[in-house]
């Protein structure tokens, strides 16, 4: 199992996605993000990750929820969900990802996880999500989703 993490960075009624170019899940939407390093805090991990992925800096990054992805039997990863409104310098493309805005009504999800249009709008209207997701062959199979308002 591998620990990660994942941001959703909105501005202005946008949000800042990635199309990942490499490893799980390549040529998909999502938001930036990815594992997390020995002793780090992922609130640290999280920033780490979108400044390796995108070349910004994140500020105050807000819980928003945990997911845990089950795949053939096996729990695959646990991957803390964080939402910010605070960054700085330009988002730029890097060797792991290509920086993409959308407006958040136009949010991409037929290019996504199929997850994520099961949990993200509620995320992005201040929710915090707590869900388990089982997928065969990274096909969702069954899950379950809980809801908080903070």
């Amino acid at each position: 199992m591998k620990i990660a993490n994942l941001c959703h960075i909105i501005k202005d009624g946008k949000i800042l996605l990635i199309r990942k170019k490499r490893g799980l899940g390549a040529g998909k939407i999502n938001g930036p993000g990815g594992h997390m390093d020995e002793g780090e805090s992922p609130e640290e991990g999280v920033t780490r990750e979108v400044k390796e992925e995108l070349k910004i800096q994140i500020k105050n990054p807000k819980y928003s929820g945990m997911l845990e992805f089950i795949n053939d039997g096996k729990l695959a990863f646990l991957c803390y969900v964080f939402t910010t409104y605070e960054f700085e310098g330009e988002p730029t493309e890097t060797d792991e990802a290509i920086p993409l805005w959308y407006d958040l009504d136009k949010i991409p999800y037929n290019e996504m996880w199929e997850d994520d249009v099961e949990w993200l709008p509620q995320v992005l209207s201040g929710k915090i999500v707590m869900g388990r997701f089982w997928f065969n062959n990274w096909k969702i199979d069954k899950r379950k989703i809980w809801f908080i308002d903070p």
